[in-house]
């Protein structure tokens, strides 16, 4: 099938995927309020998302605080350091990123040209070099490949740098030139290219067949349909205009300006081409990786109104058709603007998927104490760093950072859990339980629909365990009101009768968890109710329960609070 009847196929599919009942009346499109409201710098506090039929509220985070609570650290959340295309092959730069209390993992742009320098000769040791030291350090890696960008020197005067290896041109892929402030030269694809799009889809699936469900990994970006791992299809590295009037493809384009007139006129660019491209090459990257969580780049494809409506196409698509399986980073932040159409984008999808931010060393103190109000605002549970604002001594900075640390993603605290001490035999257990919530995102436990994740709530799990450590028996049930909707701030107490399993008489050390059953994974909570608030753990331990005859049994009860 050609790369085309892809693209009608997957523009088909959309529709089908998307079909969604017409907005109420009261909220039909006013053309003049449409268009005002773009040169308004001040988001409204509510709008209706129409193509998707969802009412999208803006809401201020409400920090809480308990004393002496450190960050609840998972993996889904946390700072990664980001890993410069000069370091990649640092190994004591990155250990240092890793050593780093702060970090949760790296976050790493790797070129194309490094991996497969040979069609179908591939060539993985930078990955697995960071995959190596991840281990190390009991981290996880963000990976991204770019395929125009990082522009690793081509070791020619007379080549100009590129990403994307020389054997994929030499077949014949369509390609611009642009030059740096320096006049240096840079090629990238014309990333819609049938050629260029063939030879990175089997790259891909190559990826995907050798890294899939490798657990060290947090996510990998959908990239290789625009520039440095992003959505822009024009070099975001260059000025937006000026440059040298009469350049020309092969002399080099000075100028996104320039770049985009020659892609419109000569290379059949237009939105609904992008739209198309965009959901084409988000296709090819969870049929690799059915397991491992994707990373989508929420930033306009183009600098301009018809780029951020391509974005909201493209984001729909994607995350409505593949819920949970990907989440969605606003990438190059360089300062502390919210821009309205990104935040947007990020609030739209709080109740599917998990959200990041990906700064820039641009990003002043005083940028850095406005994205610690924002990001919460925005639920931002991951946030890419690089090592300048990681390492800063600066006090705003390090305020800053504790803040996003203390409130980024789900935290889970629990405060009281209830068992009793003793229980007869065939008798249920009456438990008592009471969390609270202080990120700013919910704990969502994915659960695999076709291809689409769907977030659902995580088991309560009391375990218990013989004298020799066993696991005897697990006792799960959900909670009445489920973990993805435990807001921020919010204190959650439910009672529970459970069912007990016919168990010897004796005792049994009691844990508890918030727990997924399909992958054996533990959510890290906070035991609340110890007076040594400094740790995190997967399982909170209850004491001992004593299992009786049914005749000898006690109503005595502990409580652990």
């Amino acid at each position: 099938m050609t790369y085309s009847r892809f693209l009608a196929f997957g523009f088909s599919a959309a529709i089908l995927a998307t079909t969604v009942a017409l907005a109420p009346a009261s909220f039909a499109k006013n053309k003049a309020v449409e268009v005002l409201k773009y040169f308004d710098p001040m988001p409204q506090k509510q709008y209706l998302n129409e193509s998707q039929d969802r009412l999208i509220k803006k809401q201020a985070f409400k920090v809480s605080e308990l004393p002496n609570t450190p960050p609840v650290k998972n993996a889904e959340i946390g700072f990664f350091a980001t890993v410069p295309g000069d370091k990649l092959a640092d190994v004591d730069y990155i250990s240092k990123l890793l050593e780093n209390e702060r970090t949760t993992g790296i976050a790493a742009l790797v070129p194309w040209k490094l991996l497969e320098p040979q069609e179908e000769k591939y060539d993985w040791q930078a990955v697995d070099n960071l995959l190596s030291l991840c281990q190390k350090y009991n981290k996880t890696l963000i990976l991204r490949v770019s395929t125009g960008g990082v522009d690793i020197p081509s070791g020619s005067s007379d080549k100009p740098d590129s990403d994307t290896p020389a054997w994929v041109f030499e077949q014949g892929a369509k390609s611009v030139k642009y030059l740096d402030k320096d006049k240096k030269a840079h090629l990238m694809p014309i990333f819609w290219d049938q050629t260029y799009m063939a030879a990175f889809s089997n790259f891909i699936n190559e990826m995907g067949s050798r890294y899939d469900k490798n657990t060290l990994i947090h996510s990998v970006g959908i990239t290789g349909g625009g520039f440095r791992g992003g959505t822009a299809v024009v070099p975001t590295t260059i000025a937006k205009d000026g440059g040298e009037k009469t350049a020309t493809n092969e002399t080099g384009f000075a100028s996104q300006e320039q770049v985009e007139n020659y892609l419109r006129k000569q290379q059949g660019l237009n939105e609904k081409q992008i739209v198309d491209h965009w959901k084409y090459v988000a296709d090819i990257f969870p049929t690799a990786f059915p397991n491992t969580r994707l990373n989508f780049a929420i930033n306009a494809p183009t600098p301009n109104r018809s780029g951020e409506d391509a974005l909201d196409e493209i984001s729909d698509y994607l995350i409505y058709r593949y819920g949970s399986h990907v989440y969605v980073t606003r990438q190059d932040l360089k300062n502390g603007k919210h821009g309205f159409d990104d935040y947007r984008v990020l609030l739209k999808f709080r109740p599917d998927t998990y959200a990041g931010l990906a700064l820039l060393p641009s990003v002043t103190p005083e940028d850095m104490e406005k994205i610690s109000k924002t990001a919460l605002d925005d639920g931002v549970s991951f946030i890419e760093l690089p090592q300048e604002i990681l390492n800063s001594s600066d006090a705003t900075v390090k305020a800053s950072l504790d803040k996003l640390a203390s409130h980024m993603g789900y935290q889970i605290i629990s405060q009281k859990v209830s068992i009793p001490a003793e229980l007869a035999q065939g008798e249920q257990m009456k438990a008592e339980f009471t969390f609270m919530n202080v990120g700013d995102a919910t704990p969502k436990r994915p659960v695999r629909e076709l291809d689409k994740d769907v977030p659902t709530s995580y088991k309560v799990m009391i375990e218990l365990k013989d004298d020799s450590g066993k696991s005897v028996a697990r006792i799960l049930h959900t909670p009445e009101k489920k973990t993805e909707t435990w807001k921020a701030g919010e204190t959650v107490s439910w009672q529970q009768a459970l069912k007990m399993p016919q168990l010897p008489a004796g005792e049994y050390a009691a844990t508890l968890s918030l727990y997924d059953p399909n992958n054996d994974k533990r959510l890290n909570v906070l035991d609340g109710r110890s007076a040594d608030k400094t740790a995190t753990v997967g399982e909170i331990k209850l004491g001992t329960l004593k299992i009786t005859p049914s005749s000898t049994a006690s109503s005595n009860t502990q409580s652990n609070q």
